[in-house]
């Protein structure tokens, strides 16, 4: 869906900015950008919305170069969301989602039904409509910035470091609220980010940067478990292992269910990451936990099955369990 073949971008003063890069993220996918700073991530991703043009190289959306198609039409039809979400601060929510289906040439009609449609799907009452941005808490603002990117249907969204100017609480609740609408609208997403933990979080692929190259592009699991490099190993951080854990469902760890088995208290859904497990785990202070699926214990999990899940040594993965 979304192609880069060869990108380079070099300003006037001969700074290389962005360095050959090579990707490619398949249609419904979410590819998060990660690398330290300068590392070519947003300048990549400008360069994917035509706002900066490439020097050399190919940039192309469902099989159509971008410089075959109008700049101006493009971004319509792309949406984008930033870290300053930059809504419009004279305008009500209502005029900030609906302005672009309003310059596509939208009808009234079709456009109100839209701004109710995607404030359910972002989870706003009804009444914020009215309000304007400074109104809003910094949750709800960037909930109406992802709202107004995804009103006039578009098949790629670009978020710019979306969440990064957010407290850790509501930032982790809107990764969530976010994934559950990446999941039911399969729009094709490329995510900048400098966190690595957001990175494997969102990302079905993660494409790691550092000064202007890819130095790896490969999906959360196979990241943690096989770093191309000391950079990638590094930049990951010592609780690689931990992270793992993030990434491999209960279902591929767990032990099915005997015959006789009575629930924990506390359990866990075979979809649930073994991070998630390991600290249910802990929190009861028991030998294992069960998996239940439909109301039904399913399945049972034991910190030995975590260890197994991840082949690494029992003290590292289990260090830091409650972070």
């Amino acid at each position: 869906m979304i192609e880069l073949r060869n990108v380079s971008k070099v300003y006037g003063d001969g700074t290389k900015a962005v360095d050959s890069v090579s990707l490619e993220v398949p249609r419904g996918d979410v590819a998060t950008l990660v690398g330290p700073s300068g590392c070519g991530k947003t300048t990549t991703m400008k360069m994917i919305n035509a706002l900066i043009e490439p020097t050399e190289g190919t940039l192309s959306i469902d099989g159509t170069s971008i410089d075959q198609l109008d700049s101006i039409e493009l971004r319509r039809n792309v949406g984008y969301v930033i870290q300053e979400i930059g809504l419009f601060s004279h305008m009500t929510v209502e005029e900030n989602i609906g302005i672009v289906p309003d310059i596509v040439g939208w009808d009234d009609d079709r456009t109100e039904q839209r701004v109710t449609e995607l404030l359910e799907l972002i989870q706003l009452p009804a009444n914020v409509r009215e309000k304007y941005p400074a109104e809003l808490s910094g949750g709800q603002r960037q909930r109406v910035g992802v709202a107004r990117a995804l009103a006039a249907n578009p098949e790629v969204v670009l978020m710019d470091e979306p969440f990064g100017a957010l407290d850790p609480i509501t930032r982790d609740e809107l990764q969530d609220e976010f994934l559950r609408i990446q999941d039911e609208l399969d729009v094709t997403i490329a995510f900048v980010t400098h966190s690595i933990d957001e990175a494997i979080k969102m990302g079905d692929r993660v494409a790691v940067l550092n000064e202007g190259r890819l130095v790896q592009y490969d999906t959360p699991r196979e990241l943690l478990a096989n770093p191309e490099n000391e950079f990638v190993e590094s930049f990951i951080g010592e609780d690689r292992l931990l992270k793992q854990l993030q990434t491999i469902p209960v279902r591929e760890a767990m032990r099915e269910r005997p015959d006789s088995v009575e629930k924990t208290s506390r359990t866990v859904t075979p979809d649930d990451s073994l991070k998630t497990a390991l600290q249910r785990l802990f929190t009861d202070n028991r030998p294992e936990i069960s998996v239940v699926s439909n109301h039904e214990v399913v399945g049972l999990l034991s910190e030995d099955d975590v260890r197994r899940a991840v082949g690494g040594d029992p003290s590292t993965v289990l260090e830091g369990h409650h972070a």
